[in-house]
């Protein structure tokens, strides 16, 4: 789909979306207060004007971000993203403004929790409905783009056997073809052509009024995602694109990230370790520490409850029958328990809740060594859990096993999204490995 083109999908998405927001708002307001009437002087003269602002700010964020954008492939985790995104700053920016005026005496607290709580679920419940609406609708071949390839060199096997498995992208291959005057352009709504044949290509398109896209060969870079990235009138192509070097998104996870270790400390460290003090304090400590590697290749002090005898050696990695694990420690590890002490490290900003899991000092310099983008897993913080770990991709050190890891974590660096991170959570306290 074109970037500065709304399509009809789009426009009712937004559409309904938007009366989602206001149905959320004045049905909680009907709760409230029964009568809407301008006769009813405490809703028409105070939430009137809360009404505005919300939907005001709300097409203002909505158009900004550009969260209505229905992409190719039309991925529901992209979407629910998108919305939640949305979601949250609007919510931030009204707490800000109730605040920061001193409205906050006007306006119940248990209506603004009710009706974005309200607005949240009909939305996502909304945006999983349009997207699974809209990829029937292209499965069963209407409103597809008819197109034709062109040209010997490109990927072009691959392109069509994408199509192929996913109409939900709004595509119908016409023809492949090695010339253009192979082609009747009368049956066609765009072409897609390697570069070499561009400027052809081009005069042919304009000459027939159809839309031109080019198809780089870039698989033998080993880049799983690109991006198009304007410098002025240059496009720049950026490889392994990285979702949270954007401001908000990576403040949006550090935020999850703060409130999540928070409670885990809470809830579980604030009586764990007076407990395990008992019994871990006398046999050497309670507390372990080793030299990690994290975000940029930098070296940091992982936290782990005490699980060896003391004199352990900590540079050699645990085993299956390891004689240096204590019996309480065998528990510890069995039951993950003796990681949870790294939520203090995601307090401090070394570590995520969710990353490529950070490795010891041995295994980093041998696996940058052998592996020739193992550095890329420094791209973001490393995590109390991560993608391989969801799936299940832990234990085994072979090369092949090393080499899936990676590509798990490679895929999560340059796909990163809000609800991919919830879902690893999940997967991860849950054991469910085909969440991921």
């Amino acid at each position: 789909m074109d970037a500065n083109r709304t399509s009809p999908s789009e426009a009712g998405l937004l559409l309904g979306d938007g009366l989602l927001l206001a149905a959320s708002f004045l049905g909680w307001a009907s709760v409230r207060f029964g009568d809407l009437r301008a006769e009813n002087p405490l809703y028409y003269d105070q939430y009137v004007t809360l009404f505005a602002l919300v939907m005001l700010l709300w097409l203002a964020l909505a158009l900004g971000l550009g969260v209505h954008r229905l992409p190719a492939g039309v991925e529901i985790r992209r979407v629910l993203s998108r919305f939640y995104r949305l979601f949250l700053v609007h919510a931030a920016l009204l707490a800000v403004w109730v605040v920061s005026l001193k409205t906050s005496t006007f306006y119940s607290r248990a209506f603004l929790l009710l009706f974005l709580g309200t607005y949240a679920l009909l939305g996502t419940g909304f945006r999983m409905f349009w997207v699974q609406m809209l990829r029937a609708r292209f499965r069963s071949g209407v409103g597809l783009r008819r197109m034709a390839t062109v040209g010997v060199h490109g990927p072009w096997e691959r392109v069509h056997a994408e199509l192929e498995r996913h109409p939900e992208y709004g595509y119908r291959l016409v023809q492949h073809a090695t010339h253009l005057s192979e082609l009747s352009p009368e049956s066609l709504d765009e072409l897609w052509v390697a570069p070499e044949l561009a400027v052809e290509a081009l005069e042919w398109t304009d000459a027939h009024s159809l839309r031109l896209r080019l198809v780089p060969d870039l698989g033998f870079l080993g880049a799983q995602r690109t991006r198009i990235l304007p410098l002025g009138d240059l496009p720049i192509l950026e490889l392994r694109p990285e979702p949270l070097s954007y401001g908000l998104r990576a403040w949006l996870k550090r935020a999850l990230d703060l409130v999540g270790a928070s409670l885990g400390c809470l809830l579980l460290l604030s009586w764990m370790i007076p407990l395990l003090a008992l019994f871990l304090v006398p046999r050497g400590g309670l507390f372990y520490r080793q030299t990690r590697y994290g975000w940029g290749g930098k070296p940091f002090q992982i936290w782990k409850f005490r699980t060896m005898v003391p004199d352990a050696d900590g540079s050699r990695q645990a085993t299956a029958g390891d004689d240096r694990i204590t019996p309480l420690g065998r528990w510890l590890r069995a039951a993950h328990v003796d990681e949870l002490p790294q939520l203090w490290n995601v307090l401090l900003g070394h570590m995520s809740l969710v990353g490529p899991r950070p490795h010891m000092t041995s295994d980093h310099e041998a696996y940058g060594q052998a592996i020739r983008a193992y550095g890329i897993r420094h791209w973001v913080k490393p995590g109390m859990t991560g993608l391989a770990q969801a799936r299940g991709l832990v234990g085994e050190k072979d090369a092949a096993s090393m080499q899936e890891r990676l590509q798990a974590d490679l895929y999560y660096v340059e796909n990163w999204s809000f609800l991919l991170d919830l879902k690893i959570i999940a997967s991860t306290l849950l054991g469910l490995k085909r969440w991921v």
